[in-house]
């Protein structure tokens, strides 16, 4: 018998060598045993693998009653590797540490057998495998401790394996201590933005003009997407025209869509609100939402009621009508209110409802 040959590991870096290994363990009850050994004929057990579901190989094992030669004396017992498990075509070799158990009448390991590392080949045949001869002597001790009382051999086997692909692509844990740089895309991109680098398109905005990239605005907004993927006036000229947004919230719409960043917020949360919705920049319009939320009070309760219709932004909408309807007597005295009864007599409508709900 031949066993599988041992491969240092060099670990004078601090490295581990890692081996993806399965297990799998199964127990064999043989009953009547009496009457196979009086056959003399080979048994096969069920095939097994591990609990692992991506693990495809299925082992058996075949025991011989009375040795598989000329020891009768003996028990012999041999594991294989099944040539029907699944995708066993894809690996040439695999290495298994076996053990064999018998189990005595009480379900007790009494006695153990075990392999050294082995090597088993594919593809195979049924006929092969590897084990012992002399697995089991077939004396007094046998016959009172081994054998249940109705004549029943138990035999447990336990196989750790591994194929050759799993050692040859075995993963390192080094102390590799390098510092990792942080990923400057962002930087890049707001660099490729500041300096006009091969840029497209011009949004203009009151006269004045911001040089940006087609794909950089399409891969961010769907909007622009459509814009620069079909025919539209847009795409034919390169050009944007903005009427309807200040410059200063469309330089800072601009260095969101470049970074995903947007670093002044404050005073101008309203406006990037209007532009986060015209552009479907979901992740804009939420940060808008949350910085109105904090700075929310008796004076900008009605206008931030008012941007959270229009740009229907359910959420602020309704976190505005709570603070309006906790703190309607001083809204109610507040020009707010007065130009929302004049201009949004149904969002005053609904706050209404809501305090008649309180």
């Amino acid at each position: 018998m031949s066993f599988g040959r041992h491969v240092p590991v060099d670990t004078s870096h601090g490295c581990k060598t890692k081996i993806r290994s399965n297990k799998a363990s199964y127990i064999w009850t043989i009953e009547d045993f009496h009457f196979h050994e009086a056959k003399g004929e080979t048994l096969y057990s069920p095939a097994f693998s591990s609990t692992n579901s991506i693990d495809s190989l299925k082992w058996y094992l075949s025991l011989y009653p009375n040795g598989e030669t000329d020891a009768k004396n003996f028990i012999g017992l041999y594991i294989h590797l099944s040539k029907r498990s699944g995708l066993i075509f894809i690996i040439e070799k695999i290495f298994a540490e076996v053990t064999f158990y018998s189990l005595n009448s009480k379900g007790k390991e009494d006695y153990v057998v075990p392999m050294d590392v082995t090597e088993f080949e594919y593809p195979n045949t049924d006929k092969t495998g590897w084990g012992f001869d002399e697995f089991i002597k077939k004396d007094a001790k046998f016959r009172n401790k081994l054998l249940s009382n109705n004549n029943a051999l138990t035999i447990r086997c336990e196989v750790k394996y591994s194929n050759m692909k799993d050692i040859t692509r075995s993963s390192h844990e080094c102390d590799f201590d390098i510092e990792m740089p942080e990923c400057d895309l962002s930087k890049n991109f707001a660099l490729l933005f500041e300096k006009q680098t091969l840029t497209d398109v011009v949004l203009s905005v009151n006269g004045k003009e911001y040089p940006a990239h087609k794909a950089v605005l399409a891969a961010r907004s769907p909007v622009f997407c459509a814009m620069f993927t079909h025919s539209t006036k847009e795409n034919e000229l390169g050009r944007v025209e903005i009427e309807d947004i200040n410059e200063a919230v469309v330089e800072e719409m601009l260095k969101y869509i470049y970074t995903g960043k947007c670093e002044n917020l404050d005073g101008l949360a309203e406006g990037l609100m209007a532009a986060a919705d015209k552009y479907d920049l979901n992740r804009l319009k939420i940060m808008c939402a949350k910085k109105l939320f904090k700075v929310l009070s008796v004076e900008n309760a009605t206008n931030v009621l008012v941007l959270a219709d229009m740009h229907h932004y359910e959420d602020l909408k309704r976190e505005a009508i709570k603070f309006i309807v906790a703190n309607f007597a001083q809204v109610f005295i507040t020009k707010g209110w007065q130009n929302m009864l004049l201009s949004y007599p149904p969002l005053a409508n609904e706050v209404c409802q809501a305090i008649a709900r309180k």
